[in-house]
């Protein structure tokens, strides 16, 4: 046994190992050849050929019925499965590994594609008229701006059945000015001497929205003015006015869908940083082009024709001021986003904004939140980007008119300044507790949190807008726009893209935009024949015509009977009332020029008889033998054609056209009153009553406004739309 304790089982397995092996194998075949059963075949060779003979025939003429064959036969043919490995060839999916045997090192670079670009969708348009103020030749390079308190609801936004083109706004737009389109070389550094008028606070309000009225020292200095006095009492407003017609032409563009098919096509150039900063998607101009129906039986086989944007741009520069914002700054852009003209009544709302974005509208204490986060956010904006180009060089449309809030919104809310504009927004919360006092408790963490919301959203969608101000009255239009937008692979390696093409060209179009429906603007006159006088003396044939004309110096509507002979033109100068909303002033015996552009040819009275003579007809006495036959007139227009001129009666459009006039006039009563106010008002006296005393007349807003212009060299408080570039 000791041995064995000692013994290396390694060393013995690996010398006597095959040994053992072998006599295993050796004893295994002794086992199998002694223990099994050997024994001889007795049947002879030929036995054995005669029974493999008959199994053979047997074999041969046996036959299979067709039951016990189906039996076996499988619903699939062997020859179909193989025909389709063939032609189809054999799924290797499920044979694959699951994962890659080995890793790239280098993930293999993707090539850019041509973007597919998408169109401006839901074209729409709508036609209107306005009252715009305009800037007084001596206020024009005026940096000083007027406020606008707007009379009305602030919490809710105005359905369209109560739109109300000459609703009262408490005072006009601010005075600031378009300035001058030549300002490529613009930095924000130098903004504050050309258009940020001495200190942030001049740049909170578009069109103003300064809640105060007119402040001491505008009143003060309103009595030093000469000529403000008259009618025994005080002036209106010190502004200018005119009305124009337009046709408002809205859509959106879908931002998000496009910057999607952007990070389909650019490959590793996309980066949703980027995006964000402008780098990839850059707007440049848009191309609006509108069609006129002609006459025919295809009222649109005619042309697409370009229109012309400067003359909007020049209605803009004509304009006191920007209106404000109606929608979130985020869903606008500088190039093909009109900004609104200075309105004196009424307000834009829904013509300035469209359908799907009506989540982005907003009520009128949003607007007053709206203008004062971009006046903090562009006041930030300047001290952290001073030596920087307001303009981008390439960028068209009315890019030099107004300044790119989406992209600094973007830029601030994006980057490192993010924490000091939430420390602006809970000073600007703070100094809001005071106009809330009277409403709801103010929640200042929700209301910053609401501010930075509004502030940093990126909108899903850009708004499209443009008002076409070139239309002639009576002509019917379809529009249609695309837009102009820098080529994100432009210059790039041509290894870097599929083709050499995708790289060629720094610019891009969109496709066209659905055609609008038709839209037309509405004459300016409707005249309608009240009667005709046969021939007395050296008289000829003479028309009365009631005529209603829209009258584009008020922005507002003249009405008169007008007395016409033959081969005259339906106008000239008439004594009718007159309503100036500029000047909030009322005239009811104003000598103003009707000018129809449309002449009498021919005119027949209604026709009498001597009713004795013809007792046949039983004509009641009251017609003292006039027939009951309407009078008859023909007109030649301004194109040349001949037409009938119908009595009230007879006409479709007079019913519509008086009710129109009604309406105005209900909604222009308030001019009215305020002339009355002023007549009513003494004219001496103030320094007595004090700003207090005025204020318990009633003269607020507007009628402080009335009171006068501030004096020369002092700074008003009013202040004008932030955005806006120029004086």
């Amino acid at each position: 046994m000791s041995n064995l304790k000692g013994m290396n089982y390694k060393e013995f397995a690996v010398n006597h190992g095959e040994k053992i092996v072998l006599c295993f194998v050796v004893l295994f075949i002794v086992f199998a050849v002694f223990t099994s059963k050997w024994t001889t075949e007795k049947r002879t060779p030929v036995e054995l050929n005669q029974k493999v003979d008959t199994a053979q025939t047997l074999v041969k003429n046996s036959q299979w019925p067709e039951e016990k064959r189906n039996e076996f036969l499988k619903e699939d043919d062997l020859f179909e499965n193989v025909k389709d490995v063939i032609d189809n060839g054999v799924e290797v999916s499920k044979f694959t590994f699951s994962t890659p045997i080995s890793w790239q090192i280098y993930r293999k670079k993707e090539k850019a594609k041509e973007v597919v670009w998408l169109p401006v969708e839901d074209l729409k348009a709508d036609y209107g008229r306005f009252i715009m103020m305009i800037r007084p030749p001596e206020l024009a390079m005026d940096g000083e701006g007027d406020g606008s308190e707007i009379e009305g609801s602030e919490t809710t936004k105005p359905d369209e059945p109560e739109y109300d083109e000459f609703k009262r706004r408490r005072t006009g737009a601010g005075m600031a000015g378009a300035g001058d389109s030549a300002m490529a070389g613009l930095t924000f550094g130098n903004m504050s001497a050309m258009a940020m008028t001495e200190s942030a606070e001049m740049m909170a309000a578009g069109g103003g929205l300064d809640p105060s009225f007119a402040s001491p020292d505008s009143m003060e200095s309103a009595f030093a003015e000469d000529g403000m006095m008259g009618m025994g009492g005080m002036a209106g407003p010190a502004r200018e006015g005119r009305g124009l017609r337009y046709v408002a032409v809205r859509g959106v563009f879908d931002l998000a869908t496009q910057q999607d098919k952007l990070e389909r096509s650019l490959g590793d150039a996309f980066s949703l940083q980027n995006m964000q900063a402008g780098r990839i998607l850059e707007f440049l101009d848009f191309e609006l082009q509108r069609k006129k129906a002609i006459p025919g039986n295809d009222p649109w086989s005619g042309p697409w024709e370009k229109v012309d944007i400067e003359t909007s741009i020049e209605v803009l520069k004509e304009s006191a001021d920007f209106d404000p914002p109606v929608v979130n700054t985020s869903i606008t852009d500088r190039v093909f986003t009109m900004p609104l003209p200075s309105r004196i009544a009424g307000f834009w709302y829904k013509v300035a904004t469209h359908p799907r974005v009506e989540n982005f509208t907003l009520s009128q204490e949003e607007i007053e939140q709206e203008l004062e986060v971009n006046r903090l956010l562009l006041e930030r904006y300047q001290k952290t980007h001073a030596g920087e180009k307001v303009f981008k060089e390439k960028q068209k449309g009315f890019s030099q008119l107004q300044i790119g809030m989406r992209q600094i919104r973007t830029d601030i809310m994006m980057g490192d300044e993010s924490s000091e504009m939430d420390a602006a927004f809970r000073g600007m919360a703070a100094n809001m507790m005071g106009p809330q006092a009277s409403r709801e408790p103010l929640d200042e963490k929700k209301f910053v949190e609401k501010l930075r919301t509004n502030a940093s959203a990126a909108g899903r969608l850009l708004l499209f807008r443009y008002f076409d101000f070139d239309l002639n009255p009576g002509e019917t239009y379809k529009y249609r726009v695309r837009l102009v937008v820098r080529n994100p692979n432009f210059q790039r390696p041509i290894e870097e893209v599929v083709l050499p093409s995708v790289a060629e060209g720094e610019t891009r179009t969109t496709p066209w935009s659905n055609d609008t429906a038709a839209v037309t603007a509405e004459q300016d006159v409707y005249y309608f024949l009240q009667n005709v006088k046969p021939p007395r003396g050296v008289n000829g044939t003479t028309a009365y015509f009631e005529v209603f004309q829209w009258y584009p110096k008020t922005g507002t509507t003249i009405h008169s009977t007008l007395k016409t002979a033959v081969g005259e033109e339906i106008g000239g100068e008439q004594i009718t009332e007159l309503y100036d909303v500029a000047k909030e002033e009322f005239d009811d015996k104003a000598a103003v020029e009707f000018d129809t552009q449309n002449y009498l040819v021919d005119a027949i009275p209604s026709p009498t008889i001597i009713a004795d003579e013809h007792p046949d007809l039983n004509l009641p006495a009251k017609l003292r033998g006039h027939l009951p036959v309407d009078a008859e007139a023909i007109i030649v227009d301004s194109f040349g054609n001949l037409k009938p001129s119908l009595t009230p009666e007879a006409s479709p459009t007079y019913d519509k056209a008086k009710a129109k006039l009604d309406r105005e006039r209900k909604s222009l009563a308030w001019v009215k009153e305020a002339m009355e106010a002023r007549t009513a008002a003494p004219t001496d006296g103030f320094d007595a009553a004090g700003f207090e005393g005025i204020s318990a007349l009633g003269l607020e807003g507007m009628e402080g406004e009335m009171l006068g212009p501030p004096k020369k060299g002092k700074k008003s408080k009013r202040r004008k739309n932030p955005i806006r570039v120029g004086p």
